[in-house]
C-alpha cells in the first residue's frame, strides 16, 4: 500500500525552538549529564538553565552597550563589560570572584592617599580629620565686616559666581535700612543670600559643592526643578522659580507643557530660564517614597537630569534636595542615593561636559547630612 495517503511528516523542531529560547537546550542537557552523571535530570532542567543564562547574558550585554554608548564607542569591549557588572549591585554580587581580562579597574582613590598633612594631623577636604567622623552641620554665624572670609567660605576661591548687591552699604554710625536681624543665609556673602559650605573633587575633576541659599540666586548653567507629570510649580523650589521668573518664565513653562505633554516618571525636560542667573531650568518628575522601587527610580531621576545637561553641553548644575520634601524620602536616604547616582554617572560617562554641581540647601539638618555624606563619598 502506498504511503502517499499516510500522515504527513512534521518538520523537525529543536528543543530550543519548543522552549522559545535562543540558547541551546540540548547542549545544556549534555553538560548537565556530564557534570551530574550520578543524578537523574528532568526534562525541564536544561530548559530552565538555558533561560537563566540567556537572561543574564542579555542583561550584561544591555548594560555594556549602554556603557559603550555613553563613552561614544560603537563596539563593546571588556572595559565596558566590567563597568556594566561593577555598577550593578546584583551582577557585582554574582560575579564578585570573576576577573574580566583587559577590563581595567574602577577609578577610585582612597581619601587617605589624597589627605594633606597639616599641623601633625592628616586632614581631608574641609579640614575634617580622618579619625574623627563629621556629625555636626557647619555653623553659619555672621562674619564681621572687618574680618576677611576664610578660603572655604569665600565664593571667589570656589569658582561660584554670585551677583553683587546693588544697595550701597550703610553709612558709618548709622543703621541699615530694611531688615534689622542678620539672616543665617546671608553669611560670608555680604547680603547675597548664598553661602558655600563644603566642596569635594571627584577623580575625573568634577566638583560637588554644598551651598546654602536661594536656588534662584545660583549662577549655574541650569537649575533643577522637582515637579510632577503636569510640570506644576509646586513646593518651595517651584514657588521660588515662579516668583522670580515672572510671566516670561511661566509662559516658557506653558509652552513646554503644550509641546512636551505629560512628563513621565523619572524623566526630565528643559526650558529657558528668565530673570535667573541660570540660563536653563530642568524640570524632573521624581518618585514618591511609597512607590515600588522608589530608590531605583530616584537614581534614574538624577541620571536623567545629568544626561539632559550633557546633551546641552552644560558645565554647571544646581540641584535642590530632591526627594526629601513632598516626596517623603528620609533625608539621609535621599542624599545617599543622589550622591551615589552622580558618582556612578561620572564613572560611566568619561566625557561628561559637567564640571560643577551645586547642592542648594536651606535647613541645617539637610546641610549636615549632605556635608557628612559628601565627605564619605569615594573620590
Amino acid at each position: 500500500m502506498s504511503a502517499r495517503g499516510g500522515k504527513k511528516r512534521q518538520k523537525a523542531m529543536s528543543k530550543s525552538q519548543r522552549a522559545n529560547v535562543t540558547f541551546p537546550v540540548g547542549r545544556m542537557h549534555r553538560y548537565l549529564k556530564i557534570g551530574t552523571h550520578r543524578l537523574r535530570i528532568g526534562v525541564g532542567s536544561p530548559v530552565y538553565m538555558a533561560a537563566v543564562i540567556e537572561y543574564l547574558t542579555a542583561e550584561v550585554l544591555e548594560l555594556a552597550g549602554n556603557a559603550a554608548r555613553d563613552n561614544r564607542k560603537g563596539r563593546i569591549t571588556p572595559r565596558h563589560i566590567l563597568l556594566a557588572v561593577a555598577n550593578d549591585e546584583e551582577l557585582h554580587l554574582l560575579l564578585k570572584n570573576v576577573t574580566i581580562a583587559s577590563g581595567g579597574v574602577l577609578p577610585k582613590i582612597h581619601p587617605e592617599l589624597l589627605a594633606k598633612k597639616k599641623g601633625g594631623k592628616f586632614v581631608v577636604g574641609n579640614n575634617v580629620p580622618l579619625n574623627v567622623p563629621y556629625k555636626k552641620p557647619i555653623a553659619t554665624k555672621p562674619i564681621s565686616p572687618h574680618k576677611k572670609p576664610s578660603p572655604s567660605t569665600d565664593p571667589a576661591s570656589s569658582g561660584l559666581r554670585i551677583k553683587k548687591p546693588t544697595s550701597p552699604p550703610p553709612a558709618k554710625g548709622g543703621k541699615a535700612k530694611g531688615k534689622t536681624k542678620d539672616s543665617p543665609t546671608s553669611t560670608s556673602t555680604a547680603g547675597t543670600g548664598v553661602t558655600i559650605l563644603s566642596e569635594k573633587k571627584l577623580f575625573l575633576g568634577q566638583k560637588l559643592m554644598v551651598v546654602q541659599g536661594d536656588i534662584t540666586n545660583i549662577t549655574a548653567d541650569a537649575l533643577v526643578h522637582p515637579t510632577n507629570s503636569s510640570i506644576a510649580m509646586m513646593g518651595d523650589v517651584g514657588q521660588a522659580l515662579e516668583k522670580r521668573g515672572g510671566k516670561e518664565f511661566m509662559q516658557e513653562v506653558l509652552d513646554l507643557r503644550s509641546s512636551h505633554g505629560n512628563l513621565e516618571a523619572t524623566t526630565a525636560a528643559l526650558c529657558v530660564g528668565h530673570n535667573f542667573p541660570a540660563k536653563w531650568v530642568i524640570h524632573v518628575n521624581g518618585p514618591a517614597a511609597n512607590e515600588v522601587d522608589a530608590t531605583e527610580k530616584l537614581d534614574k531621576t538624577v541620571k536623567s537630569c545629568l544626561t539632559l545637561a550633557d546633551q546641552k553641553n552644560l558645565k554647571s548644575l544646581a540641584i535642590p534636595a530632591i526627594g526629601s520634601g513632598r516626596a517623603g524620602f528620609p533625608k539621609q536616604q535621599a542624599a545617599q542615593t543622589i550622591l551615589k547616582a552622580i558618582s556612578n554617572y561620572f564613572v560611566n560617562v568619561m566625557s561628561s561636559s559637567l564640571k560643577q554641581i551645586y547642592f542648594v540647601l536651606f535647613d541645617h539638618e539637610s546641610i549636615g547630612i549632605y556635608t557628612t555624606e559628601l565627605a564619605k563619598l569615594d573620590s
